[in-house]
């Protein structure tokens, strides 16, 4: 490799000056090789560094064959800044290194106590931006098994476990009880050991002890490809999940006039009591659109198609229900957007057959079986003249 990589050798090193190597075109933009970087290039799970090289943004770190290349905007000032052989400065984004590596320690964690404690081993790792995962070789998690876990972590991390990089060579690999197997054809081998629970081969930054992670929470885990996917968010993130969630506890609570401990049971309460009400609301639209279906089949008792309108399609639907129990056929239009409902007593013919072709033929979609059938068309004109072809073929 042409470049240095202070990201191991020096990984406090937030900024210094790098000698350009060399200059290449890649995808997104214009390619610069240095004899020497702070940034971490994408690998393993885990994104990029970014920050500034010769005060221009970078747009990507990552390794094409040996060489690390940072990509940059390819214009005439970049161009000109990074011309080879002259000195440019590299700057780090340190808020983000320090996030990543707080969601990949807790990563090497996590992986080792669901390992331990549930006999499931970690197959892949996403550092994504809002919050990362693990997909673990396990057929389910439940919360009771989450919350184990969770609790192991949050111990290491408040014994502060030390964490130490280990570099073969001069070391060997086969001396260490790993975790997995490392990679083969490397020259270098890095294992992340947690102060004696875990050795794994990892490239990636890390935090120097467990206890630097701060705060770790499992925020769900579910089923993934006959695998259990795990997600959580660890330091900086873990604790602004915590402030998302308390400060919405806080509105709830102050919205239901309760204290912030009660707000659960309140919306409990709520719910319970919306519920009820929506049935209640439910059994009197029923009841008014069978009333409605009364008073339309007594003003026109001769057996046939009854035509009718109501305000939306949901009003459509239960008029035209209401009319089939009654032992009409009907066809009921919704005032507020070119949609219909067709509905006719079990048996009595199939509208569904008999309405989806008139549909297709005015432009319109509809699906629907034998005693039901509802249609969706792009303006009133269209809905006029389907709904002119139905009362001809369902009279």
């Amino acid at each position: 490799m042409n470049t240095k990589p202070l990201f191991y050798d020096e990984p406090s090193t937030d900024s210094c000056a790098a000698r350009v190597l060399g200059l290449r075109p890649v995808t997104g933009g214009l390619g610069v090789i240095l004899d020497r970087s702070p940034f971490y290039p994408e690998g393993g799970g885990q994104p990029c560094d970014l920050g500034t090289l010769a005060g221009l943004p970078l747009r990507f770190v990552g390794y094409e064959g040996d060489d690390i290349v940072h990509v940059v905007a390819d214009t005439a000032e970049a161009r000109s800044a990074l011309e080879p052989g002259q000195t440019a400065t590299c700057v780090l984004d340190r808020a983000r290194r320090r996030d990543h590596s707080e969601q990949h320690t807790a990563q090497h964690l996590l992986s080792a106590t669901v390992l331990r404690l549930l006999g499931g081993p970690t197959t892949s790792f996403h550092l994504g931006e809002q919050y990362s995962s693990i997909d673990v070789d396990l057929p389910a998690m439940d919360r009771a098994d989450a919350d184990a876990v969770e609790d192991a972590v949050l111990d290491v991390i408040r014994e502060d476990y030390p964490i130490v990089t280990h570099v073969c060579p001069p070391e060997d690999p086969a001396s260490f009880p790993l975790r997995r197997k490392p990679p083969e054809g490397e020259a270098v081998i890095r294992i992340l050991e947690i102060d004696g629970i875990d050795y794994t081969p990892c490239a990636g930054t890390h935090l120097a002890s467990a206890g630097r992670i701060g705060l770790f929470r499992i925020l769900r885990a579910e089923k993934y490809k006959g695998m259990t996917r795990v997600y959580f968010v660890a330091g900086g993130r873990a604790f602004a999940d915590y402030r998302a969630l308390a400060d919405g506890a806080r509105k709830a609570a102050a919205v239901l006039g309760v204290a912030e401990g009660d707000h659960a049971a309140a919306v409990a309460t709520l719910s319970d009591k919306a519920r009820e009400m929506e049935l209640k609301l439910r059994q009197a639209l029923d009841a008014a659109s069978a009333a409605e279906a009364a008073r339309l089949a007594a003003a026109a008792p001769e057996l046939g198609l009854l035509s009718a309108r109501a305000q939306d399609v949901a009003g459509a639907k239960r008029l035209a229900k209401a009319l089939a129990s009654a032992g009409r056929v009907a066809l009921v239009r919704s005032d507020a957007e070119p949609k219909c409902v067709a509905a006719g007593p079990d048996g009595s013919r199939d509208i569904g057959a008999a309405l989806k072709p008139l549909c297709l033929a005015r432009g319109g979609k509809g699906g629907g079986g034998p005693s039901l059938f509802q249609a969706a068309f792009p303006d009133q004109a269209s809905l006029d003249r389907f709904t002119a072809d139905a009362e001809s073929a369902l009279s």
